[in-house]
């Protein structure tokens, strides 16, 4: 294995808020992992009828749906520009290109045979695509983040209308169906489950590139343009971050607690509950940004204690993610052992992964972990 090698102009504060933005998706992945690929996001409340079910359901919806996502896109967009910092342009752009490719892979390969709900072929992809601009001038960048905002908003309000008015009726996210909709947790072989797992991934990905792509472009971009202003660590921008988090962290906190209790009280098969599932692509975003600013602010530039108890995890991030989806289907498929632990059981096994990913990382010093020794390897 090879050492790990952090860039000393990024510092830990980067990595210890991408280790944070990785829990969210764990916790919604494991959530619905039950009734994937095509079962409601966050999965049926078991035990039916019990509060703490419902609890821990509204927390998850209110708190991680649609927050985790954003987050590590904006991260992804700050990563491009910094391991670009300090090279010769074309020599650069040819490393992120390698990378772009070997991450694709790496998607592809993960989406087809472990996990459909693969993030990694949308971030590669649109990290790719964005290459050419992480080095653009200022004015033009302005310009292109500003028609990327609109677009993001008018696609993802595009989104949510599509879903709730066609997709509902069609049976999907739980709505009743007279067969029901094979699912990970059912499939009793190889071929079953990859015929399952690779037909959702396919769909998913071609569903993202029509109407994902604009917001997870936006938000990378603003990572790109994070990074170029030092945004999270440069002491000038904590008038700003505080304005926004004392402005907007509260009402937005309050919008995303009243979603979550709606969702955790709504039939699963009605229409009211699919339109509550897909309006997380809006409510989840604003609240992600809130907690970007609140982060950096804790975080001191760095300097915060936590910010190193953190950022070992932060720089394993990629073989964490993968492996989690290798967890769920080892533990949770029909391939599986074929467990079916309930709502809180799946969230507490997301947090336990995380958390002893974290002590593992922290034991591991400066030994890269697989996949990013292989990702980082020429």
């Amino acid at each position: 294995m090879q050492p790990v090698i952090t860039p000393a102009s990024r510092g830990p504060a980067l990595d210890a808020i991408r280790a944070l933005a990785l829990l969210p998706v764990l916790v919604v992945n494991a959530a619905g992992y039950l009734v994937a690929p095509w079962g409601t996001l966050l999965g049926e409340r078991s035990p039916v009828g019990s509060v703490l079910a419902s609890a821990v359901q509204t927390l998850v919806a209110a708190l991680l749906q649609g927050k985790g996502y954003p987050l590590l896109a904006f991260l992804f967009g700050m990563g491009l520009w910094l391991a670009q910092r300090g090279r010769a342009a074309p020599v650069a752009h040819q490393r992120g290109v390698a990378r772009q490719k070997k991450l694709l892979k790496l998607g592809v390969l993960h989406g087809v045979l472990v996990y459909f709900g693969d993030i990694l072929t949308m971030y590669a992809l649109v990290g790719w695509h964005l290459l050419a601009r992480v080095h653009e001038p200022w004015g033009s960048l302005r310009k292109r983040l500003r028609r990327a905002l609109w677009w993001a908003l008018g696609v993802t309000l595009l989104s949510v209308v599509v879903t709730g008015l066609f997709a509902a009726p069609a049976g999907l996210a739980g709505a009743a169906t007279p067969s029901p909709e094979p699912t990970l947790a059912g499939a009793r072989h190889g071929l079953e489950f990859l015929w399952i797992n690779a037909s959702a991934y396919l769909m998913l990905q071609l569903g993202a590139l029509l109407l994902s792509w604009p917001l997870l472009r936006f938000c990378m971009l603003c990572g790109v343009a994070a990074a170029r202003l030092r945004l999270l660590t440069h002491r000038r921008w904590r008038g700003l971050l505080e304005r926004w988090v004392t402005t907007a962290a509260v009402p937005l906190v309050l919008l995303n607690l009243a979603c979550g209790l709606l969702y955790a009280n709504t039939a699963s098969g009605s229409a009211r509950f699919f339109w509550l599932e897909s309006v997380g692509s809006l409510t989840g975003p604003p609240l992600a940004a809130v907690y970007l600013a609140a982060l950096a602010l804790a975080a001191r530039g760095g300097a915060a204690a936590w910010c190193g108890w953190l950022a070992p995890l932060g720089q394993r991030t990629l073989t964490l993610y993968v492996g989690h989806g290798v967890l769920c289907l080892a533990l949770f498929s029909g391939l599986g052992l074929g467990w079916q632990p309930g709502t809180a059981g799946m969230a507490l096994f997301a947090v336990a992964v995380w958390a002893g990913a974290l002590a593992a990382a922290r034991a591991s010093g400066a030994v890269r972990w697989p996949l990013e020794a292989w990702l980082a390897r020429r």
